[in-house]
């Protein structure tokens, strides 16, 4: 498949005038001799610069047989050369010295549809002066109209015989055709289209010339080079008129391999792009440089319930965002996009219904050479379900984490509440006997010994004072596990 990129859709641009110019044909201009013959090597043309490198004049030539005219001039290596020229060959290319002529000469020859193009010229040739302001005039203006163009593969197009003359062996250079200031049959080009351009380029040009009213044509096709390769080629060319009928066409041709090649490549990867941006479970969201959303895939509709219709032209934030959406987080967002610096944040977004959901959001700004914002993209996950179990798990373990205080707090108080029980009634009831047993004794002792048991018997008291106080600390009131404050209130009583 070709991928066209006119920026005139219909590859015509229309100018008001041809600036005047109606000159010459080509091969009128060229200092190259050049004439055609056909298969029985009957003169068919025969231009300026051969009737003076030749001395013979158009009007003494054309028509008639060329071995029969130059049986004495043209050398036998080139009558030989041309002879065995095979059907196969498209370009023959050799020098040869014509003693009568007195003079060697660089010769190329082209065949095709059964006519011979022959361009030679003298190997020692300098300028020709025999005509050179006439000859500067018609340059000058044929240029002007080339340099519209490019620089590239230039030639020169006779609509009315449908033939075209290669100029100066550009095609040679970027085609490696063995072809330089010869006329070709316009088959041989049409021949040399790709199959799948063909139609639609000699469609096109067809439209162009018999529309009378466009001055410049120009498309792109795939052409076959020498080689058998076909190379990717912008063709323009400007449209001469005579009599207001299309004569002549004069243009370039430029090899765009390379550019159509990373072209396509980027058009490839694009579209594997895209592919897996519509099928990826995240939202995958474009906008432009200010922020307004361009594109966006299959998944953002099935999370946010918006149709990609809705959001076209739209900021995100403008109707995603709601009340519980946190301002630091979008003012974060914010300051990143403005900086033209990556992003990655959490939020909480609204569906079109309403629903609530939050997005991991990671954010890219996509930069020109220049470091100038072209737009921005974002992957957004919905993390909905994990925040909701990562809430719900929080809320398990506070429980579990509060269940587990109880118990252990129950557990010491349980603990605490045996022992002041065992201070209180063992070790009391045993302090208090031996109290009891020392009171006894003081009756039947002397004075002073009696300051002894008084003064044990106080011990006694004093001890048991204390235990008393220590199990009332220990020991826990009758409801199970109290606050806090009510034990500190507890605690002051004491």
């Amino acid at each position: 498949m070709v991928v066209q990129l006119n920026s005139n859709p219909n590859g015509i641009q229309k100018k008001p005038n041809n600036y005047g110019y109606a000159g010459k044909p080509v091969t009128e201009t060229i200092t190259n001799g050049f004439f055609t013959v056909d298969s029985h090597w009957i003169v068919r043309y025969w231009n300026r610069a051969a009737e003076i490198l030749l001395k013979v004049p158009a009007a003494e030539i054309v028509g008639k047989n060329l071995w029969e005219k130059f049986a004495a001039t043209i050398s036998l290596n080139s009558s030989a050369a041309f002879n065995e020229m095979s059907p196969e060959e498209i370009a023959l290319h050799f020098k040869t010295y014509w003693p009568e002529m007195a003079a060697k000469f660089d010769i190329i020859a082209y065949y095709c549809d059964n006519t011979l193009s022959v361009s030679f010229t003298k190997c020692n040739q300098s300028a020709n002066s025999e005509y050179p302001e006439q000859q500067l005039k018609m340059l000058n203006e044929l240029y002007k109209f080339v340099t519209e163009v490019t620089n590239d593969s230039l030639w020169e197009w006779n609509l009315r015989t449908n033939e075209i003359f290669w100029i100066d062996g550009g095609h040679k250079r970027a085609f490696g055709y063995q072809i330089e200031n010869a006329l070709i049959p316009q088959s041989f080009w049409e021949s040399r289209l790709h199959p799948d351009d063909k139609v639609r380029v000699v469609t096109k040009l067809n439209q162009i010339i018999t529309g009378g009213t466009a001055f410049v044509w120009e498309d792109e096709y795939r052409f076959q080079k020498a080689n058998g390769d076909y190379a990717y080629v912008h063709d323009r060319g400007h449209i001469i008129y005579e009599r207001d009928q299309a004569s002549r066409m004069i243009g370039a041709t430029q090899d765009i391999s390379t550019r159509k090649s990373a072209e396509m490549n980027l058009l490839e990867s694009e579209r594997k792009l895209s592919l897996i941006a519509r099928q990826t479970m995240n939202v995958v969201i474009i906008t432009d440089s200010g922020g307004k959303i361009t594109w966006v895939n299959n998944a953002f509709t099935r999370i946010t319930e918006y149709e990609p219709q809705e959001v076209m032209g739209r900021k995100p934030g403008s109707f995603l965002q709601g009340k519980e959406t946190n301002p630091t987080t979008v003012q974060y967002m914010r300051q990143k996009m403005n900086g033209k610096q990556p992003f990655e944040c959490d939020i909480i977004n609204y569906t079109k219904t309403g629903r609530k959901y939050w997005m991991h959001i990671q954010g890219q700004a996509l930069l020109d050479e220049k470091g100038n914002c072209e737009r921005y993209f974002a992957i957004e996950t919905d993390i909905t379900d994990k925040v909701l179990l990562e809430n719900q798990l929080m809320q398990e373990r506070g429980t579990r984490q509060r269940e587990i205080t109880d118990a252990v707090l129950t557990a010491q108080e349980s603990e605490r509440d045996d022992i002041g029980k065992e201070l209180h009634d063992n070790l009391n009831q045993i302090l208090g006997a031996a109290k009891l047993y020392i009171e006894l004794a003081k009756r039947n002792v002397k004075k002073k010994e009696k300051i002894y048991l008084d003064e044990s018997c106080n011990y006694i008291i004093n001890v048991i004072e204390e235990i008393r106080k220590i199990s009332k600390i220990l020991i826990v009131p009758s409801v199970q596990v109290m606050r806090v404050s009510d034990n500190i209130k507890n605690l002051i009583v004491d």
